[in-house]
């Protein structure tokens, strides 16, 4: 398969210059958002999509594969494809604990359109497969940031599966690079904010909790330890959240016993 040389490229001028340079700006400020690229589809499918279309940009044909953490197949933020061969290809790669997202994550270390004519000692299992499915070299970019396997930094890797061996440009090849940061970024971004909502709920629980024993002393229920094991002993028996029977005594909503008011003086504890 031919592939356009740099002079050809270039004839094209200055207005598909500009179009590659919006899209890629485009595709950066979706990746790197905190929520999914596009609404519907998890940031890895979006990662491969965008390489792809990068890399067509240039003449090249791919399909791309990304995935976050391990190349596992479970979870379908975990990982994204751009076709049916790149998703066979992760999943020899689960198979077989071999192939090079496999080891981008392992070391952390890029694969700069690594041929597979001769990778089969490297990889025994997925070379083959890869070649019979008309693979030719594998590009790999990891995703910095966080903590992989083996405490290799990074969340994740971008492996493009290339139809031909020829190398890419070194525009493109920065171009990837500079997706999978996005993606990373975006990754960390709702990860963060994922958290720190979480860290929310949790306040906001604790707190209405505190103020469930409040309203049960005032109430004349005993001390603040008595109320929380009387809230503790009602969530348990009734099989609901601690903070949701807090809530509803705080809001009056569970008004009778064990949480109605006492009118005369707390039973007195007998000493053991």
């Amino acid at each position: 398969m031919s592939v356009p040389s740099s002079r050809a490229v270039a004839a094209r001028g200055p207005v598909d210059a500009g179009e590659r340079e919006r899209e890629l700006a485009e595709a950066l400020l979706e990746l790197a958002g905190a929520g999914e690229a596009d609404g519907t589809r998890p940031k890895p499918a979006a990662l491969a999509a965008h390489a792809c279309r990068r890399l067509a940009r240039e003449g090249r044909h791919c399909e791309a594969a990304a995935v976050l953490g391990a190349p596992s197949g479970v979870g379908p933020e975990s990982f994204g494809h751009s076709g049916a061969r790149a998703a066979q290809l992760l999943r020899v790669e689960h198979e077989q604990h071999e192939g090079p997202a496999t080891d981008t994550l392992r070391t952390g270390l890029a694969l700069p359109a690594l041929p597979l004519d001769g990778a089969a000692a490297r990889w025994p299992r997925y070379a083959p497969t890869a070649l019979e499915a008309g693979v030719r070299a594998v590009h790999t970019v990891p995703l910095p940031g966080g903590q992989g396997p083996g405490g290799v930094p990074g969340v994740g890797v971008l492996v493009v599966h290339l139809l031909d061996e020829a190398p890419l440009d070194p525009a493109a090849a920065e171009a990837l690079t500079v997706l999978a940061r996005a993606c990373a970024l975006g990754v960390a971004h709702r990860t963060a904010l994922r958290r720190a909502a979480e860290l929310q709920q949790a306040l906001g629980s604790r707190v209405v909790i505190e103020q469930a024993k409040g309203v049960l002393a005032e109430r004349g229920r005993g001390s603040v330890d008595d109320a929380f094991r009387t809230l503790r002993a009602y969530a348990r028996s009734r099989q609901r959240p601690l903070h949701h029977v807090a809530r509803d005594v705080v809001e009056a909503r569970l008004v009778a016993p064990p949480f109605e008011r006492r009118t005369g003086p707390p039973p007195s504890r007998r000493s053991r």
